[in-house]
């Protein structure tokens, strides 16, 4: 099913940037197709799973990773990011400047599909609408940075954007922008069952929870190398199919019924022994992280350090890949834009012993029940996931009877993937642990989720306030691009260190295809490179 299960599992889409930012993944196809001739077929259809309905479908106002998928099929971008991490022209063809002052040329001609001009006002009014704090998109700080300004000139075909600081990954960042058309931008409200895009397809129907149906454009010219709509072997429509199970998936996709979709793990296998297409890459799988709210026990670092401890992530890496992955050595995902290993100095030891003193150190003591309390309260966590992913759910089991065996008052509470990204990117619902899959090639991308506002106004999940971390972030954006790779790196490693965030496992990040070909760039299925074959 396509999700991306841990980065846009990406932000797998590793390379995944909710669905999040700019990350790339090499490339790994499979030569088989499906049985088919290796032909052509024009006038196609073809039929995605996907794993849970994506939502609010609005593009700028969703980092559901399901709708961030979909929305490209839709919405073009600024530009776009090649698996090289390097930055190739989209809508915006052109790019000067650094610092806080950037100047971007607008291809000519490009037009929604209401015909209307994707033109250089409205690249900037786009551009404006994240960047207001007011509009509470959770693009801000991801594709746009906070209180940035743009200003469009129609004749000159350009876009002056100015920065209130330094943004080290400007051009990176707005590959994650999806491109609202005027009409779209003035009513928000009608992309719930429509969209208002210069993307090469439409979204013709909507049936939520059930299927969504997109259909090909005409005169679409501008996709990735020039691509076209007027190419053989593109379909005509796109039907989007929700299929919560994996397995359900797996036997659809080698029947034929379904055509393409994103799978792992066991169903991976047999996708594999089947002889599908296959492209994709690798991406960090689940990252276990904490509510840290007033009033929750993980607000304590040492509470959470000690959590963290208990856990042996030799044996979790293997548990939260169903065997096929192995440990983590970063939030990042390949091809990092700042390699290198910040888990190993970081994550606190395994060590139960050392993990229960340290909650007795903390004041949190074990009663004659086995259980932890503190002044008259137990030590609970509320501990919710996406239970439509049977990794993740074993991940989830097995980190609760590990926290259970410390005397933790452990709550497993299993929800829908949107459910569970609601409760914890939304604020609504309480929950004290919980698994995530970020999946970024880009540091920048994380500190609105590690810093900043929380839900509804910002998208810092858990509250955090890590000083190191904000101290180190900020010594980067003063340096260009790589050049601030070491400060990047140690904010990086203070997470880590302060168990806010710990990433776990890598996995392979795969799509798979019966009768269809395509290539996956960058995290993204790239729909103009869809091919049904005859």
């Amino acid at each position: 099913m396509v999700r991306n299960r841990s980065v846009r599992i990406s932000v797998l889409a590793l390379c995944t940037t909710v669905a999040v930012a700019g990350c790339a993944g090499e490339s790994s196809s499979g030569d088989s197709t499906g049985g088919s001739s290796g032909e052509y077929a024009d006038g196609g259809s073809l039929t995605i799973a996907i794993d849970s309905d994506p939502g609010a479908l609005d593009p700028q106002r969703s980092v559901n990773s399901v709708n961030l998928m979909m929305s490209v099929f839709a919405y073009d971008t600024p530009v776009k990011l090649l698996d090289s991490g390097e930055v190739a022209p989209s809508v915006v063809t052109s790019w000067s400047g650094e610092g806080t002052s950037y100047t971007l040329t607008v291809r000519d001609g490009v037009t929604c599909s209401d015909g209307s001009p994707m033109d250089a006002q409205t690249v900037a009014d786009n551009i404006n609408y994240v960047a207001d704090a007011a509009n509470a998109s959770p693009m801000l700080g991801v594709a746009v940075p906070a209180a940035a300004t743009a200003t469009g000139d129609n004749a000159a075909g350009t876009v002056e954007v100015t920065l209130e600081s330094g943004a080290p990954f400007f051009l990176q960042n707005l590959a994650e922008l999806p491109l609202v058309c005027a009409p779209g931008l003035q009513d928000r409200d009608s992309m719930t069952a429509a969209s208002a895009g210069s993307g090469p397809f439409v979204l013709s129907k909507a049936l939520p929870g059930n299927e969504y149906e997109y259909t090909l454009r005409d005169g679409y010219a501008w996709g990735l190398d020039g691509a076209s709509t007027d190419e053989p072997g593109l379909p005509e429509t796109i039907t989007f199919r929700v299929v919560e199970s994996a397995t359900t998936t797996a036997n659809l996709m080698l029947s034929g019924e379904v055509n393409l979709a994103q799978l792992g793990g066991t169903d991976m296998q047999r996708l594999e022994a089947g002889g599908l297409f296959s492209d994709g890459g690798v991406i960090v799988a689940d990252e276990l992280t904490f509510n840290q709210a007033p009033g929750e026990p993980t607000a304590d670092v040492e509470v959470r350090r000690a959590l963290v401890a208990a856990l042996d992530m030799d044996e979790l890496a293997q548990v939260s890949t169903g065997g096929l992955g192995e440990r983590a050595n970063g939030l990042l995902t390949d091809p990092k834009i700042c390699s290198g290993d910040t888990v190993t100095p970081n994550l606190p030891a395994y060590d139960p012993e050392a993990a229960a003193t340290m909650l007795d150190d903390a004041g949190w003591e074990v009663g004659d029940d086995g259980l932890r309390g503190k002044d008259g309260a137990p030590l609970s966590v509320l501990f919710v996931y996406d239970n439509e992913d049977p990794e993740t759910a074993a991940t989830a089991e097995y980190i609760g009877q590990k926290w259970g065996e410390l005397g933790v008052e452990v709550t497993l509470n299993g929800q829908s993937f949107t459910e569970r990204s609601d409760v914890v990117f939304g604020g609504k619902g309480p929950w004290t642990a919980t698994l995530i899959n970020l999946g970024v090639s880009n540091p920048a991308t994380l500190m609105p989720f590690f810093s900043g506002p929380t839900p509804a106004d910002g998208i810092n999940y858990g509250s955090m306030s890590n000083d190191v971390y904000e101290s180190s972030i900020g010594a980067a954006q003063s340096k260009a691009g790589t050049d601030g790779c070491d400060d990047w790196n140690a904010g990086e490693g203070a997470l880590i260190k302060d168990a806010d965030i710990t990433p776990i496992s890598v996995v392979p990040y795969l799509y798979w295809g019966n009768g269809v070909e395509f290539d996956v760039v960058a995290r993204i299925l790239e729909p103009t490179s869809l091919r049904v074959l005859a």
